[in-house]
């Protein structure tokens, strides 16, 4: 599926009377059970050259993949020429001077990009190329201009839907039908019903995109956009990618009575987790009942020291454990997301991790523990050496695969 982040930004730009045109570059392709994944340049050059675009975005959701964003980005400039090329996504707005400074593109957006890119569209039909515009950076021979990023949508209901008239549905459709991770099979789509989390984890840096201030769309706003998919696309499976769905109880139930009640008969994941903090019984029986295949809890670590000192979830044991014992009861299918490797691990905290994942006995998923530019973590690894913020920057060290520091214990 292409990024939600581009479906809302061209639907935004839409409402303002802007042409607009997506391009999903992503070319997943199979050999001997190997999956390869790149461009199709010559599909991106045909419908280039018949949209004859004024400006060029390029999203880059991930660090892994900056190296490709920036190869894309020469590519294009060298055949198109004077279209400016602007990028958005989490590696550039961590390292946006490094995006600026090492490649062909010429603006980047930091964050939440609807407001922020219709003034850059407005500036550049102007005529203006180096705009005063909150949350853009660009390059004014060879100076990279920043300005930070500090004003949010607040009325999320303003916003559009994500503009699914713009994207090929049954080629996401085929592409769904090959998807093997996820618990949703076939067609599905992606959905956000709120932005952001307050709860400021050491090793989250979700508030550079969205911002520490958690913002809600209304239940009745979530509702009629779940009605609009499945009316107009026959869409009945849904990701809720929230950052935290549950943060207020008082909403969720609504939003899940309210399917309920509209009989959507829908199915939906939550993939990016929910907080063992907030959920109950009376939310267990709800997702269940209103289409929860399957929830995620992000414990993180089975040490109270690593997951409260370390990580400042602010979850204690007996709260998962609670939880885990709820959706059992109730019949909804629940995972767990851990991590290892943090400043402070031992192999002591390493066995209390593995001691809870056999208490709880449930699907549980082991990452190592990154630093993200923005957080503590990250800021702690740089002082103290474990980190050099060029790899990061360079998109080549940032998934890392082993544990940062070498322990006699592990």
């Amino acid at each position: 599926m292409p990024p939600l982040s581009l479906l809302y930004l061209a639907s935004f730009l839409e409402s303002q009377n802007r042409e607009v045109r997506i391009f999903n570059s992503d070319c997943l392709s199979e050999f001997n059970r190997f999956y390869f994944w790149g461009y199709n340049f010559d599909e991106l050059y045909d419908s280039l050259e018949r949209f004859q675009p004024d400006l060029i975005g390029i999203s880059c959701k991930f660090s892994g993949v900056w190296p490709f964003t920036q190869r894309l980005a020469a590519i294009l400039k060298a055949r198109l020429g004077n279209v400016p090329i602007v990028i958005g996504g989490v590696h550039p707005t961590s390292f946006p001077e490094y995006c600026l400074q090492s490649s062909e593109v010429d603006y980047v957006i930091s964050g939440e990009g609807e407001q922020s890119l219709n003034l850059l569209v407005e500036a550049i039909s102007r005529g203006i190329s180096k705009p005063p515009i909150d949350g853009i950076a660009f390059k004014d021979n060879g100076v990279v201009t920043i300005f930070p990023k500090t004003t949010y949508i607040r009325q999320l209901d303003e916003l559009p839907f994500p503009a699914y008239n713009l994207i090929d549905i049954e080629k996401c459709r085929k592409l769904c039908e090959g998807d093997r991770i996820s618990q949703l099979k076939g067609i599905y789509f992606e959905i956000l019903t709120s932005r952001s989390c307050p709860n400021q984890c050491t090793f989250c840096n979700m508030h550079l995109s969205h911002g520490k201030e958690w913002r809600a769309r209304s239940p009745e706003n979530v509702i009629s956009e779940l009605e609009f998919l499945t009316r107009k696309y026959g869409i009945r499976q849904f990701s809720i990618i929230d950052d935290n769905f549950l943060l207020s109880k008082k909403r969720a139930v609504s939003i899940l009575q309210k399917i309920i009640s509209a009989d959507l008969r829908i199915k939906f994941i939550t993939p990016n987790g929910v907080s063992a903090k907030t959920l109950d019984e009376e939310l267990v029986v709800l997702l269940k009942k209103a289409g929860a295949l399957e929830i995620s809890i992000a414990i993180e670590s089975g040490s109270d020291f690593i997951r409260n000192e370390v990580y400042r979830k602010r979850i204690t044991k007996e709260e998962i454990l609670r939880s885990v014992r709820l959706c059992k009861k109730h019949n909804l299918p629940i995972r767990a997301f851990f991590m290892v490797g943090a400043p402070g691990e031992n192999d002591e905290s390493v066995q209390e991790t593995i001691s809870l994942m056999k208490q709880i006995r449930i699907p549980s998923y082991i990452n190592i523990t990154t630093p993200y530019k923005g957080t503590p973590l990250y800021e702690h690894c740089l002082k103290t050496g474990l980190l050099k913020e060029e790899d990061c920057c360079s998109g080549r060290s940032i998934d890392i695969r082993l544990p940062m520091k070498n322990s006699k214990d592990y």
